[in-house]
């Protein structure tokens, strides 16, 4: 394959399909891990359509270990869905893709996944894919408030607390969030962090907004993610999740997660997310009030 560079990539539909009810959270829209779900799918089918070889849906989803994500527009339940996919570089280091999610109506970008997959976890597939020259991603995929790489993340449990991460998740690694090889799949990263958000909102929240968010009037939305796979996990591994907020603007805060291994201690994963509350009814981001500021700051994280 080769791609014209300066010219902005060539994408090709491989997933269609729609947000299930199931799939929708809290905020009665698709949830991030499902966004996650459906790129990753569109890639390996892109891949083995490259290679005509079916071991690629498991070694391209072994080799994401970067990912920058913008969610772009709610996906609610019953919207129809493609995923675009195609390549914007790739060396004897590895491949870079981008896969684009849209709305099968209007065509609207509803997300874009910019992840970079490892050569030596691809393997032999990256000679059998060919020749990729850089190409551009269109502006909508381009970082955006998260433009720089993640800081170095905790090397253990003990340093993430004295940083100020709070523990919000804690769980055991289930065989249908992996790979036939074991591995955790890329999208359970993210899924996990999810699954602990609500706790952290619990220690972020003044009384008045928990009230409005048991209410359903106040919810929240993930602007943009940058997430970086450190130490895979695995089946039956057991993680623990802390998160903390690193950076507020007016409507906007931005927050850290980190999942540690408690078996070996190490970080298995870090990530950086911008995220804001979310009016419910009108569907708008809301400014973050003098009360939630002042309690943010107040638990900042202290990072190097």
């Amino acid at each position: 394959m080769s791609v014209n560079a300066g010219e902005t990539a060539t994408l090709v539909g491989h997933f269609w399909g729609s947000v299930n009810t199931w799939e929708c959270d809290e905020n009665d829209h698709q949830n991030v891990r499902f966004y996650a779900h459906k790129a990753l799918q569109a890639m390996q089918s892109w891949a083995v359509e490259m290679t005509g070889r079916v071991e690629a849906v498991e070694r391209v989803a072994r080799a994401i270990r970067r990912q920058h994500i913008r969610f772009l527009a709610e996906a609610r339940a019953a919207t129809p869905v493609r995923v675009e996919v195609g390549a914007l570089s790739g060396s004897a280091s590895g491949l870079t893709l981008l896969a684009v999610m849209r709305h099968n109506a209007t065509d609207k970008p509803l997300a874009a996944f910019t992840s970079t997959l490892d050569a030596d976890m691809l393997g032999d597939l990256l000679s059998a894919i060919g020749p990729v020259t850089t190409a551009a991603a269109p502006e909508f995929a381009l970082a955006r408030g998260l433009a720089d790489d993640l800081p170095p993340a905790p090397a253990n449990l003990a340093s993430a607390i004295n940083a100020g991460y709070r523990v919000v998740g804690r769980g055991v690694i289930g065989g249908g969030e992996c790979q036939a090889d074991g591995l955790l799949s890329p999208w359970g990263y993210i899924g996990r962090v999810s699954d602990g958000m609500p706790n952290l909102t619990v220690i972020l929240s003044t009384p008045e907004e928990r009230e409005a968010r048991d209410s359903n009037q106040i919810g929240g939305a993930a602007l943009e993610y940058r997430l970086e796979i450190l130490d895979p996990l695995k089946r039956d591994d057991v993680f623990i999740h802390l998160s903390g907020v690193s950076a507020i603007a007016e409507k906007t805060q931005r927050m850290s997660h980190v999942l540690i291994n408690a078996r070996t201690g190490t970080c298995a994963m870090q990530a950086a997310a911008i995220g804001v509350s979310m009016d419910l009814v009108t569907r708008r981001a809301i400014a973050i009030p003098e009360a939630r500021r002042a309690r943010l700051e107040a638990l900042m994280l202290r990072l190097a």
